[in-house]
């Protein structure tokens, strides 16, 4: 059993990994990319996760056999065998190490030849497969054509199962109980730097394995977007605060984001934060299944240029940022850059509206699960300005 308690149909997962091998003429895939790995055996990894850390103990793959006859083999180190027993209902699993001086990559070549495909299509994570792990692999296996298998495990994982909605709703309550906490954290002359930490304390007691990078600012430091909380600035009368936040809870992410006022709100943010109600509103009505990512993208941008509020796009001038949560950590499929997908029931998804320049920004993001009817959002709390 996993380390969380839970259960899924793994046996399900992999007749439909298999059938997109087979509709991408691929004999086996080497599975780096430790979300996929626990999408598929239950195995929920520790750090170093590849390909942050390349080594041995991190370039051991899991491998998955496009036959139906060949069951999964999960390569490991000595270090970490016992945890993948434990984790996985994968009954092959092998410590390359305790049976010979074999590097991960050879031994990873021995067992594509004990399996009769070497030769073959082998299918690899493009998207994280670092140069150095494909170089090792093309000289351990002179007589394989390799392919990309990254599409696979996006199409796989990009509608969840009703007990995976469950989960990232419940990731999404701890997420905004730890964004209440730092609300009541973020006072007037408070550290960034604590409000941050209170946020992920509340998020851990409510059985948040980590968070996924708090990032809380104030001020003029709002407009950073993407930066962790300073030691240096505090809080000051009136200041806008934001939050970005999310957490892993039993695997699965979220990601929420709230701006409030410690004090009060000018009339220009007040005026800003409700032209971006309305257009939040709008998109989140727009959201409905069968529509494409482009279609969506291009209605938020046609908005965005109708209400002249051009600032509202986020950095480089992408309009209409969509992106899926779930085993993320961060962002899950759909993507905003894959324009052809088509949105479908039961897609997680974010979904965020900003308005930024170089003083200060405003920023609200939902999560939900698409429904034949629409978005249903997962979040309770509301996206006024409040004033704390």
């Amino acid at each position: 059993m996993n380390i969380f308690g839970t259960s899924f149909n793994y046996r399900k997962r992999l007749v439909k990994i298999r059938r997109l091998m087979g509709e991408r003429d691929i004999d086996c895939v080497l599975v780096h990319l430790w979300p996929n790995q626990y999408y598929i055996s239950g195995m929920y990894q520790h750090m170093p996760w590849y390909p942050v850390e390349v080594a041995d103990s991190t370039e051991a793959p899991l491998i998955v056999f496009r036959e139906s006859g060949e069951d999964p083999v999960f390569l490991a180190a000595n270090i970490v065998i016992n945890a993948v027993e434990e984790g996985t209902w994968i009954k092959d699993v092998r410590a390359f190490q305790h049976e010979s001086t074999l590097s991960s990559i050879e031994y990873t070549a021995k067992v594509l030849k004990e399996k009769g495909v070497d030769a073959g299509n082998i299918g690899i994570e493009e998207e994280c497969c670092t140069l150095s792990t494909f170089r090792k692999l093309k000289t351990a296996l002179p007589k394989a054509n390799f392919k990309d298998a990254s599409e696979i495990f996006h199409l796989a994982r990009i509608v969840k199962e009703p007990e995976e909605i469950k989960l990232i709703q419940k990731s999404v309550s701890v997420a905004e109980a730890g964004l209440k906490a730092g609300m009541v954290a973020g006072k007037v002359g408070v550290l960034e730097s604590e409000v941050q930490k209170a946020t992920e304390i509340e998020m851990k007691r409510r059985e948040a394995i980590r968070e996924v990078e708090t990032m809380f600012q104030s001020g003029i430091r709002t407009a950073n977007f993407r930066c962790f909380a300073s030691n240096w600035k505090r809080i000051a009368e009136n200041d806008l605060c934001a939050i970005d936040i999310g957490c892993i809870y039993k695997g699965y992410g979220s990601d929420i984001t709230r701006t409030w006022v410690a004090g009060k709100a000018t009339p220009e943010m007040k005026k800003r934060t409700e032209n971006l109600y309305r257009l939040h509103v709008k998109i989140l009505d727009f959201i409905k299944p069968g529509i494409k990512i482009s279609e969506f993208s291009d209605f938020v941008r046609d908005e965005i240029i109708k209400r002249e509020m051009r600032s509202a796009s986020f950095p480089g001038g992408e309009a209409g940022q969509i992106h899926g949560i779930g085993l993320g950590p961060f962002h899950d499929p759909p993507h905003a850059r894959d324009r052809d997908t088509v949105l479908e029931s039961g897609m997680t998804i974010a979904v965020p509206t900003c308005y930024r320049n170089k003083k200060y920004a405003i920023r609200f993001e939902d999560n939900g699960v698409i429904t034949p009817e629409g978005v249903k959002v997962f979040n309770k709390l509301p996206f006024e300005l409040l004033e704390l």
